[in-house]
């Protein structure tokens, strides 16, 4: 291969680099800070063979966080006693770390849990995920349907 070639092929990959790891830092949507909005909304469906294992007494969490990062979550928003189809709207009103915000690349995970209480899912949690993660914030079509079963 020429010279030549190469330094392109290595200039294409460092761009192909650095937007990733912009996207990744949230400075994606050309670097407007407004751009997103920080805001992910949608709604979540269940499929017909897992609807009648929903209780009154079932919490939804709709769960974001990290690609591949901890699992700790980003944000969460939970809705007790839902009735599917559920609407959603998480905003940085919702992040778990004050001063964090719903910024670059994000995983959007929907678990219904049957003793109500966040954390791992528990056998017999039901979850589902978007279908496009990871995904950017500013998202406000997602849609996410729960047919997983712990």
């Amino acid at each position: 291969m020429q010279k030549s070639t190469v330094q392109t092929l290595m200039m294409a990959g460092g761009i192909i680099g650095l937007a990733a790891l912009a996207a990744g830092m949230g400075l994606a949507h050309g670097c407007d800070e407004q751009e997103g909005s920080g805001t992910i909304a949608g709604q979540v469906s269940i499929t017909p063979e897992l609807a009648s294992k929903v209780a009154p007494t079932d919490v939804l969490f709709v769960i974001v966080r990290r690609p591949g990062g901890a699992p700790r979550p980003l944000a969460v928003k939970r809705i007790e006693g839902p009735r599917f189809p559920v609407s959603f709207e998480i905003t940085n009103k919702d992040v778990m770390v004050q001063g964090s915000e719903l910024r670059g690349m994000v995983d959007v995970v929907a678990r219904l849990d049957k003793d109500g209480r966040a954390g791992p899912p528990q056998p017999g949690d039901l979850e589902g995920q978007f279908e496009k993660n990871p995904t950017l914030p500013g998202g406000t079509n997602l849609q996410i349907l729960i047919s997983k079963e712990h």
